[in-house]
């Protein structure tokens, strides 16, 4: 895992975070859960480039108060179809007046720190339903606070979760990216 401050320049950053005050985020349904999302600004894709990666998928994802309360501790090894092997996430808040937040990373009792090539499908989906939100399956092992315009970057099938589970003050707003390698 990587941890870069001040990724953005600062006017990006400022109109990023303007971006977000300024624009409501929806609700979108995937799988169980429900999400609250907004578009990624195009102008702003560049600057998520990695040599050697193609970006598959990024949005603007915000928890808050009463909403996005479970853990769901999960692996981003699946996103739109393609196997990832690198998430980011970008912390946009501001730290006054928001719950703490950041990412969790974890192991799991059984599999460890990550998804390996010996999870099946089968197994993956249980991780998910029946193990994503009970606790005892796991053991933190590191938590990255949040900073505005803190990019952290991480192998995409390690076990992780928003954290805390619930924010209670304020909304914690992050862009997430998910990376497939390149076949060259």
């Amino acid at each position: 895992m990587t941890v870069t401050n001040n990724f953005l320049p600062k006017q990006a950053f400022k109109d990023l975070q303007e971006y977000c005050a300024a624009n409501e985020f929806q609700i979108v349904k995937a799988a169980d859960r429900e999400f609250s999302v907004l578009d990624t600004p195009k102008y702003l894709l560049e600057f998520f480039k990695i040599p050697g990666y193609e970006l598959v998928l990024t949005f603007i994802r915000s928890a808050y108060a009463g909403f996005d309360m479970d853990l769901n501790i999960h692996a981003d090894n699946l996103v739109n179809g393609h196997k990832t092997a690198i998430a980011s996430v970008l912390y946009i808040n501001e730290q006054l007046g928001t719950t703490p937040n950041g990412t969790c990373f974890y192991n799991h009792k059984t599999h460890g720190p990550e998804l390996t090539a010996a999870v099946t499908n089968e197994e993956f989906d249980r991780l998910i339903i029946e193990d994503a939100n009970d606790e005892t399956k796991w053991e933190k092992t590191d938590v990255v606070t949040s900073y505005p315009n803190r990019l952290l970057k991480y192998n995409a099938q390690s076990f992780h979760s928003k954290y805390p589970k619930e924010i209670t003050q304020g909304k914690r707003i992050v862009l997430v990216c998910f990376y497939k390698k390149n076949k060259n």
